[in-house]
């Protein structure tokens, strides 16, 4: 089999795989620590099916592109899905429509531009000073050329499992607890700053969480956002940049609506710049209520425990798999 078929292959099998895995979601079913490893398992076995289907004849192989060009579009449907079943609970809330919100005009390149976002945010981003110089002295020493930077919050630093979750994808993580866009912005370039690596990946899920006097509206965060990505080419100007979806969580749930016009910023950046990719995550968290599921968080019902962390390392995994394989077939 040609090396080309081979790719396919590979391809498809990350795919199909996480499409099963997700099926389950979609049928209620419960994942917990049995449940996931019998999931995985049933998984597998169309995915060795099909290897084994491929490897017989390069013309079974249109069977696995098929596949490939079906699953974004099944994956895009899911999420449309879940979106339009969650529902704001206060029914006096009026909450924008993505579609409605364009992106707001902003130069990440015009210095005047940045310092006028920032400006408001320097004194109360000085508390993250002792966390951000710890992470960039060993700037020199981590990461790699074939390393995948993790640049954000929480969701990120606590992830202690992330090694084993993205084997064999080597990680250098760059998070800090309680992170928003606003103070990431100020601190990207400290924390990339001679650090060696080949793709980045973003989450940030604070901007919004209730709290008036701390939230970032949506087009404050996709300017700060715009930002944090040139700050990022900046160091390494053909780096591929993943924008990771803010996940719906119980203890957030209320606001989901508002995080949800978030989200579609950061997809439209993605959109609108060449090597940004955004990756929805939605459908994988949300019952088929379109309600946050309990039973892959943490008991403070906001980071993910174990389970939603497996789940989280496939929907990556696939991700990185299909803007590889795209940037080798566009060469």
């Amino acid at each position: 089999m040609d090396p080309d078929s081979k790719s396919q292959c590979r391809l498809a099998s990350y795919r199909l795989n996480s499409y099963r895995l997700n099926s389950y979601r979609l049928n209620s079913y419960r994942l917990n620590s049995v449940g996931l490893k019998r999931s995985l398992r049933q998984s597998l076995l169309p995915v060795n099916l099909l290897r084994g289907i491929l490897l017989r004849g390069t013309k079974l192989a249109i069977l696995a592109i098929c596949l490939v060009g079906f699953y974004p579009q099944a994956m895009s449907a899911q999420e449309t899905s879940a979106q339009s079943k969650s529902v704001e609970p206060d029914p006096n809330a009026q909450t924008p429509s993505i579609a409605e919100e364009p992106l707001v005009e902003f130069n990440p390149h015009d210095p005047a531009a940045v310092e006028a976002l920032l400006e408001p945010y320097r004194e109360r981003s000085e508390k993250w000073q002792e966390d951000v110089a710890k992470l960039a002295a060993g700037n020199t020493t981590d990461g790699g050329a074939e390393h995948v930077l993790f640049l954000g919050s929480s969701s990120f630093r606590l992830w202690d499992s992330i090694d084993e979750d993205l084997a064999p994808v080597k990680v250098v993580k760059r998070a800090y607890g309680g992170a928003r866009f606003r103070d990431l912005a100020i601190y990207t370039p400290e924390l990339i700053a001679g650090l060696r690596f080949s793709k980045a990946v973003i989450f940030i899920a604070n901007d919004i969480t209730g709290k008036e006097n701390e939230d970032t509206d949506p087009e404050t965060t996709s300017k700060l956002a715009r930002l944090v990505i040139a700050q990022l080419r900046s160091e390494h100007p053909e780096v591929p940049v993943h924008l990771v979806a803010v996940t719906p969580t119980p203890v957030r749930y209320k606001h989901w609506p508002r995080i949800q016009v978030t989200n579609g910023m950061l997809r439209k950046i993605a959109e609108a710049t060449p090597g940004v990719f955004y990756i929805p995550t939605a459908y994988a968290f949300l019952d088929r209520d379109g309600h946050p599921r309990a039973e892959l968080f943490k008991e403070d019902r906001l980071h993910l425990n174990s389970i939603g962390y497996q789940i989280w390392a496939k929907i990556l995994l696939g991700a990185f798999e299909t803007v590889d394989w795209e940037s080798q077939e566009s060469r």
